[in-house]
């Protein structure tokens, strides 16, 4: 604690603390410390340059002057008085004087400014009431009609050049209040002082980065808009999942529709702090559009989920849920690109809720975008796979494939996606892809590969039964075909169910014994499957990784026979 409460002195204070380490932090007897009041809000300021009085060099100084600000230089228990040199253009003020600041209003802040070398330090130095931080600019914050400094030295001398005066207006007022909810409920453009505390802290939702900085700040109940807090501060950094803990003062408006809180210039907030990583954001779920139509949600971080978008003639976006509109803005400049084609997609949006300007609507501006991945089903008996597929192609869905695969034999495949590593998805199984015909001997060659091509049929050969290509999550869908031809045969997948009529001689179908048939009656061929064309009446060899068969059934519906290698 002895090396926390020298920081308080400080105008404020940055820290990375987790948040169980910061709530152990806050205990009573510092929170007294850290909710002492802070600077009033600048109403007027009095600038006193010793430098600019045209006093002679050497004079004795007793009474200074300014605006309503009256300083008192007295000798006091020193043994020489307040004198002015030109040799520093200050005015010494020796050990044992004294200066004392008094004004028709309240003071709310003192800036003193001395040469290098010849400031106050904290052995010999003492203020009445409060304390000050000291350095060649020293600072007093506090409410007070008189502040009395004293050089308690018994030699040496400051010597003072300059000082800056800060006063309430007598006909001003601050309202003090330890929430948002109470600060929105204030009339627009009331002074206020706000007090955060450790159980009801600012919780820094959103930074906005920019010509200025706005900080979206919420506490247990409600939001507002921080409007360029302390932007010439370097101690104020704050940071998405921070949060403001103590005093500060400033003005309280509801304009342009919302709800901000603006500090005032002048203002040192020396017992506001400003605390990295409090907490990670989580945005408020809204199912109910009609809800952020009016003005209480307005500076909240909130999502809507499973919702449209839709175009508008300027180049904007609007959201759509159960009927219930509300626009959009990128105001923050996000990189997330929306897709051309909006027909049937969904999103889940998160951002700050804003308003238009009029305060008659609301807008979102959106901070993160995600396309909802929506789930599909294909099945090999279905006629309307095609429909599907053409409805989600060039689009990433979670897919359910319905396609039963028999075990050891070969079977034929073609779907509307990749799948690397196909062995991971459909274990155990072995992938051939159609690569060349032989005309020496009227073979079709293939070959083992790991990976399947949207569109591309293949032949695959299972060591147990699939009873379908279960769920694969993130598929590309790819609309069309790829059919594979070498000589005068073509390998053609299929996504519907295909007719394949009897007696046709140029078309071949994988059926038992690894054998390709010609259709002997009218019949359909499940989806997902391929076939072949050909204009060869000849029958030929279909070999795996250049393994010609020699064992050839002679079978007119058996033109050929499938062979491989022992490891296939």
């Amino acid at each position: 604690m002895a090396d926390i409460i020298p920081s308080l002195q400080k105008k404020h204070y940055l820290w990375t603390i987790k948040h169980n380490d910061m709530r152990q932090l806050f205990h009573p007897f510092f929170l007294i410390l850290l909710l002492l009041p802070t600077a009033l809000a600048r109403a007027g300021e009095t600038t006193i340059d010793f430098s600019a009085q045209g006093y002679a060099n050497a004079q004795d100084i007793g009474t200074v002057t300014s605006g309503e600000v009256t300083l008192t230089f007295s000798k006091a228990k020193g043994s020489l008085g307040p004198k002015y040199y030109t040799t520093g253009t200050a005015i010494r003020i020796y050990g044992g004087n004294t200066l004392q600041v008094e004004a028709e209003n309240v003071i709310t802040s003192i800036k003193m400014t001395f040469s290098s070398g010849y400031a106050p330090t904290r052995e010999f130095f003492n203020v009445t009431p409060g304390s000050a931080t000291l350095g060649v600019i020293t600072t007093w914050s506090g409410e007070s009609n008189t502040v009395l400094f004293t050089n308690t030295a018994s030699k040496g001398h400051w010597r003072l050049q300059k000082m800056v005066v800060t006063t309430l207006d007598s006909g001003d007022t601050l309202e003090e209040v330890s929430s948002i909810a109470a600060l929105r409920s204030l009339a627009d453009g009331t002074k206020v002082r706000l007090t955060l505390g450790v159980d009801n802290p600012g919780s820094i939702e959103y930074v906005e980065n920019g010509s200025s900085t706005y900080a979206y700040i919420r506490d247990s109940a409600m939001a507002v808009s921080f409007k360029d807090f302390l932007p010439d501060d370097a101690g104020w950094h704050t940071s998405t999942g921070g949060a403001l803990i103590g005093s500060v003062d400033g003005e309280y408006h509801f304009r342009d529709g919302m709800p901000e809180f603006t500090h005032v210039s002048s203002s040192i907030a020396d017992s506001i702090l400003c605390l990295d990583n409090w907490h990670s954001p989580k945005p408020i779920p809204v199912n109910d559009l009609s809800v952020l139509s009016g003005p209480d949600h307005r500076a909240d971080y909130v999502v809507v989920d499973a919702v449209s978008l839709r175009a508008t003639d300027d180049d904007c976006y609007t959201i759509h849920l159960d009927g219930d509109t509300l626009e959009m803005s990128n105001r923050f400049g996000v990189s997330d690109l929306i897709p051309t084609d909006l027909q049937g997609r969904e999103f889940t949006i998160q951002g700050i809720l804003g308003a238009a300007g009029d305060d008659l609507h609301s807008v979102l501006y959106y901070t993160q975008i995600d396309e909802i991945i929506p789930n599909i089903l294909l099945d090999e008996n279905l006629y309307t796979n095609n429909t599907t597929i053409g409805t989600y192609n060039s689009r990433t869905v979670n897919v359910h494939v319905e396609r039963k695969l028999t075990t050891n034999t070969w079977n034929t495949l073609c779907l509307p996606f990749d799948i690397y590593d196909f062995s991971a998805i459909v274990s155990s199984s072995k992938l051939a892809a159609f690569t060349g015909y032989n005309a020496i001997d009227n073979s079709l060659e293939f070959s083992a590969v790991e990976d399947l091509k949207a569109g591309v049929p293949y032949l695959v050969f299972p060591t147990e039964d699939v009873d379908g290509i279960i769920y694969i999550q993130g598929a590309d869908i790819v609309s069309g075909l790829s059919p594979v031809t070498f000589g005068s045969y073509e390998m053609v997948g299929v996504y519907d169910p295909t007719t394949l009529y009897a007696g046709d001689k140029s078309v071949l179908f994988l059926g038992e014994n690894n054998t390709l048939y010609h259709p002997s009656v009218t019949n359909d061929l499940k989806a997902f499957r391929a076939y072949f064309k050909t204009t060869n009446t000849t029958p030929a060899n279909i070999c795996i990784d250049g393994v010609i068969s020699t064992t050839l059934v002679a079978n007119v519906l058996a033109p050929a026979r499938i062979c491989r290698k022992e490891y296939m």
